[in-house]
């Protein structure tokens, strides 16, 4: 049912047909002339859920992946030994090293950071990313990171060849790839993307005017996919904050160091089905937040990246104007999402979506009402891996020890 669109500024990889997968994972190992590690970032609740194990289940036997590295955070000692057990129950030989994001080494990792006057430490699932390229780096690995999220209950390694497909087909040469999918079951999900991040940009256009960034982030169809591939000489060198902004954050930085012919996005090819987040933090994981405050990290992160070169005052002004044409855009996808899920007989609770639309609201001006204290800061945007490691003696061989190796 994919279709075969282009958007002008990112070539778009669409499923089509369905492909042998082992032929495609056979393929792959031809072709692999640099190692691919998997970096999966985790809460160890996610090790007391069904997605998780089976993900490692399914990863284990995936032969072109190298290594994986799971960054995981949210335990304690014993918790840490479970996870421990788990990988090597599931990955079954597997090269595995794990990172203990809170853990004592690591945490004195980032306690030296912070005295170096970079972002210390920041639970969430940015801070999981960049440490597990940090260790690669470290290690001076040299190839392709894949990473996708740990609650994808219907999952498919499939999503593996894919994204590493256009990185390592000798006739493509993407140094990026970043995964898009459906978020459909009997209703529409991903209402974060749909009804808070598609009508902000619009916003933002509408308030500043076409711009090549916002151009770039229109470009993709889902902005808030954790699936990507990429090069590691790329990837150690972007600044990625340490929450839920990871993801725009990626993009935009994609955008500074990347021409448009090595970045693409891939069709993973099926409905994903997550865990889902209420909108309050009531009934959710552990550690977890909830999915208003998710939003208002990814807003606030987008509002850095598009305003970071305006003064505060006038980034104050344009903010509070981006916000008013954000509740009529917001409306108007509100409607176009309506009548997607009439058209499809799919579920459809429009007293939910509106609700959804007014809490993003919400958090959105409690974001401008900080901008005059705060600024546009977002909490633990960290340098770029292999600028924080140049400048810390001794840092890079502190994160190398600390890895767990299975």
């Amino acid at each position: 049912m994919a279709d075969f669109y282009q958007h002008a500024r990112v070539p778009t990889l669409h499923h089509l047909a369905h492909a042998d997968s082992s032929a495609r994972e056979t393929e792959m190992q031809s072709l692999a002339d640099k190692p691919v590690a998997l970096l999966l970032p985790a809460l160890y609740a996610e090790c007391e859920r069904p997605a998780l194990p089976r993900i490692l289940e399914e990863v284990s036997q995936a032969g072109h992946i190298s290594e994986v590295i799971l960054s995981m955070n949210g335990m304690d000692a014993a918790e840490h030994e479970r996870a421990l057990r788990i990988c090597r129950q599931h990955l079954r030989g597997k090269p595995t090293h794990l990172l203990w994001n809170d853990g004592p080494q690591l945490t004195r990792v980032y306690q030296r950071m912070e005295e170096a006057g970079l972002a210390g430490s920041h639970a969430g699932k940015g801070s999981n990313i960049w440490m597990g390229i940090a260790y690669l780096h470290a290690r001076g690995f040299n190839g392709i990171i894949v990473s996708h999220d740990t609650d994808i209950l219907n999952y498919s390694r499939d999503v593996l060849w894919r994204l590493c497909y256009p990185l390592l087909h000798p006739r493509m040469g993407y140094h990026f790839a970043k995964g898009y999918y459906s978020r459909v079951s009997d209703r529409l999900y991903g209402r974060v993307t749909r009804l808070l991040i598609f009508p902000l940009v619009q916003a933002c256009r509408d308030v500043l005017g076409t711009k090549p960034l916002l151009e770039h982030l229109e470009s993709f169809r889902y902005p808030l996919s954790g699936e990507f591939a990429a090069d590691m000489s790329a990837l150690e060198r972007f600044s990625l904050p340490g929450g839920w902004g990871l993801e725009v954050a990626m993009l935009c930085e994609v955008f500074r160091h990347l021409p448009g012919e090595q970045q693409c996005q891939v069709d993973l090819g099926f409905h994903f089905e997550h865990r889902h987040r209420n909108l309050t933090h009531e009934q959710v994981g552990v550690n977890e937040p909830g999915l208003v405050s998710a939003a208002a990290d990814v807003a606030r992160c987008l509002a850095w990246q598009v305003l970071r070169e305006a003064e505060p005052r006038s980034a104050h002004s344009l903010m509070d104007r981006i916000i008013e044409r954000y509740r009529p855009r917001a409306s108007e996808w509100l409607s176009r999402y309506e009548h997607v899920a009439l058209l499809n007989g799919l579920h459809h609770d429009l007293e939910e979506e509106t609700a959804a639309v007014t809490a993003f609201g919400r958090a959105l001006d409690q974001l401008l009402q900080t901008i005059d204290t705060d600024g546009l800061r977002v909490p633990a945007m960290r340098e770029p891996p292999a600028k924080t490691l140049a400048a810390i003696p001794g840092l890079p061989e502190e994160i190398v020890a600390s890895a767990t190796r299975l």
